[in-house]
């Protein structure tokens, strides 16, 4: 049988048959997964955020504890822009 180095290559009695150009290319192993993670990990840091800014609520505002919460929410904030900049990345690389 005749093997050919690109994966996505159709074998027929022995012929390497090209995929159909027509057909997008496929996407690179584990992406949907990766994105999957990516998502999930950007839902805990949602969660995260709305269970401080409840705690933030009941602490009163000019106290040491009040603003590193802030701090803390701000860099939560930061991370969801982050996290959702890598998730439109896996999006666009693997057609998603």
């Amino acid at each position: 049988m005749v093997r050919s180095s690109h994966e996505t290559d159709i074998f027929v009695q022995g012929i390497v048959m090209p995929e159909d150009p027509l057909l997008p290319p496929p996407r690179p192993a584990g992406l949907e997964d990766l994105h999957a993670g990516l998502h999930d990990v950007l839902r805990l840091i949602e969660i995260e955020h709305a269970l401080l800014k409840g705690r933030l609520e009941s602490l009163r505002a000019d106290t040491e504890g009040a603003r590193l919460l802030e701090g803390v929410m701000v860099l939560g904030a930061v991370l969801q822009q982050r996290m959702g900049g890598l998730l439109q990345l896996c999006r666009e690389v693997g057609k998603l």
